[in-house]
């Protein structure tokens, strides 16, 4: 990743110099994470690009959810129609039925960040959650190209679920799903605009035969690779997405030296934006990008 800039390079080519601020789910801190309202206010907190997660319903639509469940984040444990479906997997209900759960009610009692007890989230602002519908992916890249703004698509393992069992009886295989999520990059012309990433590097993969021009990333979590470098290199990447308690400070250098930005999640904590601000990060993932947004501003780098 050396000489002339590639096109996958060229994603963080008009940001040099800058630290990317990077909106977790949206701003998921004072919004329900990974709804189009938490887009928009992460939008509005300064953010530079939003992320967002993709899962597959049982029927084959792509829908932004982050667990395999769909029972923390909305109200399908509620409703009576859904009670001898526990665990309320994704891959086990139709768009239609993920289209008719509540995803913003829930919001106000669980209080996820403290926003509410705080008053970072108003009542004016949780007036607007109860009746949040599950974006498609569709509808989530909509909303990005529609603001001229950038988006990193994570792809979720959908093999599996975290508690062991298969996942979508009804999983197309590794390379269509990376297929349905580029054609729908494409059709919303957001292929210079967004970033695709994932723990299953296998997609990623996948993503560079399909489609040479799309940026990528390798997220990594838990135990930190023997060779970050030779990760990134073998994956050839252009970004490394690595949770914040498994990266190094040498790891931040040896990466940016040969070319590959480096995006630390999940960074909450001022102390440590500012700490891996200046270990020469590109981008920091933040539930708070207003937050993150006011130190990248007072430093220059915003």
């Amino acid at each position: 990743m050396s000489g002339a800039t590639t096109p996958r390079e060229g994603y963080f080519a008009p940001r040099a110099g800058r630290v990317l601020c990077i909106a977790h789910r949206g701003a998921r801190s004072v919004a329900p994470e990974n709804t189009i309202l938490a887009a928009q206010r992460g939008l509005e907190e300064g953010a530079d690009l939003w992320e967002l997660d993709v899962q597959l319903t049982a029927d084959g639509h792509l829908v932004v959810v982050h667990d395999d469940t769909l029972e923390r984040t909305t109200d399908v444990a509620s409703r009576p129609e859904y009670a001898n479906r526990a665990p309320w997997r994704v891959c086990d209900f139709t768009l239609d039925e993920v289209r008719g759960l509540d995803a913003g009610g829930w919001y106000h009692a669980a209080d996820p960040f403290g926003q509410v007890a705080s008053g970072g989230v108003t009542a004016d602002d949780l007036a607007l959650f109860p009746g949040l519908r599950i974006p498609t992916l569709d509808e989530a890249l909509a909303f990005t190209a529609d603001h001229g703004w950038r988006v990193n698509v994570e792809i979720k393992d959908m093999t599996v679920n975290a508690d062991g069992s298969p996942g979508s009886p009804t999983y197309p295989g590794d390379a269509a799903v990376v297929r349905a999520v580029l054609e729908s990059i494409r059709a919303h012309g957001l292929t210079e605009q967004a970033i695709l990433s994932s723990f299953r590097h296998d997609y990623l993969r996948h993503a560079a035969a399909m489609e040479p021009a799309l940026a990528l990333a390798a997220l990594v979590e838990d135990v930190r690779p023997a060779d970050p470098v030779a990760l990134c290199r073998d994956l050839g990447v252009v970004a490394y997405h690595p949770g914040d308690d498994i990266v190094t400070e040498a790891d931040v250098a040896a990466l940016r030296a040969m070319g590959v930005a480096v995006n630390v999640w999940t960074v909450n904590e001022e102390a440590d934006m500012r700490r891996f601000i200046d270990w020469g990060v590109s981008g920091l993932i933040t539930d708070f990008p207003l937050l993150c947004w006011g130190i990248l501003r007072e430093k220059g780098l915003a």
